[in-house]
């Protein structure tokens, strides 16, 4: 019998070599148009009065979309393969996780820029991922951490790191009249936006 929430293995991800590296392929392609996305949100954020406004709009596109990709491939309305009183209450709240990552895109990106924001949340994310692997959290199968993992890890915060850093000896190269490291980090922050939060 199956777990509660575990995938029918039906739906079990072929680990051929070839399917490998075709997901990575498309995995990769699918990261250079998100990386696009705080980008366009930043900018749609800047056309409208409040971020929320913004962010209201492209789920309403997103939405938008799919309903028509549902309608015209026959998928509509959703059918469920159990009843949904019977599925894991977080399962409905993916959505609202979106919203939290457009929201906050749409305020931070215009005053820190898309490198600096993508580089963390990537982060975040691997580093979530890692957790969830570990513990077979969220319906994912246990997949133990190692040491390789953790080098990966390590080595985006090093990213990370050095992205912060290099925009910040970028903005202080600029600003010559910035002498003292807490004049230069007071103005950056002062100019993005968050001085006076």
């Amino acid at each position: 019998a199956l777990r509660p929430f575990q995938l029918d293995p039906g739906f079990a991800v072929n680990q051929s070599a070839t399917f490998l590296v075709v997901a990575i392929v498309v995995g990769l392609l699918t990261g250079c148009l998100l990386g696009t996305q705080p980008s366009i949100n930043g900018a749609l954020g800047g056309a409208v009065k409040y971020p929320l406004q913004a962010s209201l709009i492209s789920f309403i596109t997103g939405t938008s979309l799919l309903l028509v990709l549902t309608i015209v491939s026959g998928q509509f309305p959703p059918a469920f393969v159990k009843p949904p009183s019977e599925l894991p209450w977080w399962i409905w709240f993916g959505g609202a996780v979106g919203v939290v990552m457009v929201s906050t895109s749409l305020f931070f990106v215009p005053r820190i820029g898309s490198l600096w924001w993508f580089a963390a949340v990537m982060t975040g994310q691997t580093i979530t991922a890692l957790f969830l692997d570990h513990f077979g959290l969220l319906g994912n199968p246990r997949s133990p951490i190692n040491g390789l993992r953790i080098l990966g890890v390590v080595l985006l915060l090093l990213g990370v790191f050095s992205i912060v850093g290099a925009k910040y000896l970028e903005y202080k190269h600029t600003h010559p009249a910035l002498q003292s490291d807490e004049q230069a980090s007071k103005a950056l922050d002062d100019e993005s936006g968050l001085g006076s939060e």
